[in-house]
């Protein structure tokens, strides 16, 4: 007598494959998909570059701030040296008088984020205060800082930076 085929563990088995096959292409699927993601927004601009060197402002020939950017584990980093200096008024031609001309220590910058042609941070100034800053390059080689969050009172001029070039030897 010939033995009975088992059809029905047959029938298991081809599902127990159809199943496997079924998983392997969906988190193969998926994985592809999250590296494909990955690899299209990383977490710092491919060209940060933009932004690296020293963007300064003066005042009647003397550099009052100085904003030092440099690329720092693959992303931006940096600091600002300041003079003391007042402003009044508002705007990019607020009238300005620089109390000692003697530049700061660089402070770092911190929180940084990138959105195209600009960058925004934090930066605790010289007395210890907490300020947000936004820079925006206006040009290749020029950009303003402006103020970020101030109360309704208060009023702070924008700065204008230009890109220092470094100076032959």
């Amino acid at each position: 007598m010939k033995p009975k085929k088992n059809i029905r563990s047959h029938q298991n088995g081809f599902q127990t494959v159809f199943v496997l096959a079924a998983f392997i292409v969906v988190a193969s699927s998926a994985f592809l998909g999250f590296a494909k993601q990955a690899s299209q927004s990383p977490a710092v601009p491919a060209d940060i570059s933009q932004f690296t060197g020293a963007w300064a402002a003066e005042h009647m020939g003397t550099p009052y701030f100085i904003l030092e950017l440099h690329k720092e584990n693959g992303t931006l980093a940096g600091g600002i040296r300041v003079c003391s200096f007042t402003t009044s008024g508002e705007g990019e031609h607020a009238d300005m008088t620089i109390t000692n001309k003697t530049l700061s220590a660089n402070l770092p910058i911190h929180n940084l984020v990138i959105s195209g042609k600009s960058i925004s941070f934090d930066w605790k100034d010289p007395d210890g205060d907490e300020n947000h800053l936004k820079f925006e390059r206006t040009a290749e080689n020029s950009g303003r800082l402006s103020w970020q969050g101030l109360p309704a009172d208060a009023k702070m001029p924008i700065i204008l930076l230009t890109k220092q070039t470094a100076k032959a030897s």
